[in-house]
């Protein structure tokens, strides 16, 4: 099994990054693509890999290829030897699980990566390869506020956004949010008006993978 990351911080790859620490219990080879150098959007990775050229992707043993992170993760979480499932144990864990992940993806994370793609800078990375749209920058920023404003409500008297532990709504969440806020791409996500918020992530930020997340992984996971 291989999965196919990245030499550089995006926050998908971020996301599976984190996803593999919290989760442990899995073993396979990594391939470090060169983000930078597109070669996500060379001819050899568009057949053979993901023809969309986003990175990560998952290649099974039999051939396989699974792309987009939720689904990766997923994959991974069922694979796993032992420990504590991130996407939960139970029909009802479970679903709750994907609906918090889906609320903070669609209220928080598509809008401001919206935003940011609405920049000069995205503009540079993508070279034709997305339709941008930055007339609606301000409308994305609105949303994004909109989500966070309600997370923060959500959160009182919470540790975690879905229940008592880290699960993959926070990896997901914290993969974008942390590695944006890292990089200083979008400056005002941050925003320190928003306690709830805040603490949580100060409590994601203090955890050992969050550590290492922007970092590519090693040639051989084993952990």
């Amino acid at each position: 099994m291989i999965l196919y990351d990245a030499n550089a911080p995006g926050p998908n790859p971020v996301v599976v990054r984190l996803f593999v620490h919290e989760r442990q219990g899995l073993q396979f080879d990594v391939e470090t693509i060169d983000l930078v150098g597109l070669e996500n959007r060379r001819p050899a990775y568009l057949r053979h890999v993901n023809a969309r050229g986003e990175v990560p992707a998952l290649r099974l043993d039999d051939g396989t290829i699974i792309t987009e992170i939720t689904a990766i993760c997923g994959y991974f979480d069922e694979i796993a030897r032992g420990g504590r499932r991130l996407f939960g144990d139970t029909p009802a864990e479970r679903a709750v699980i994907h609906m918090w992940t889906r609320r903070v993806y669609l209220e928080i994370v598509l809008p401001f990566v919206s935003w940011w793609r609405g920049t000069e800078a995205a503009e540079r990375a993508y070279r034709g390869h997305r339709i941008l749209m930055p007339e609606a920058r301000r409308s994305h920023r609105l949303l994004a506020d909109q989500g966070l404003n309600q997370l923060d409500h959500d959160l009182e008297g919470r540790r975690f956004i879905a229940c008592d532990d880290v699960t993959m709504a926070d990896i997901l969440l914290y993969g974008f949010m942390g590695a944006n806020i890292a990089t200083g791409e979008i400056p005002w996500i941050d925003a320190p008006q928003r306690p709830n918020v805040a603490a949580w992530l100060a409590r994601m930020a203090a955890r050992p993978s969050s550590g290492t997340m922007m970092e590519s992984l090693g040639a051989r996971i084993d952990n």
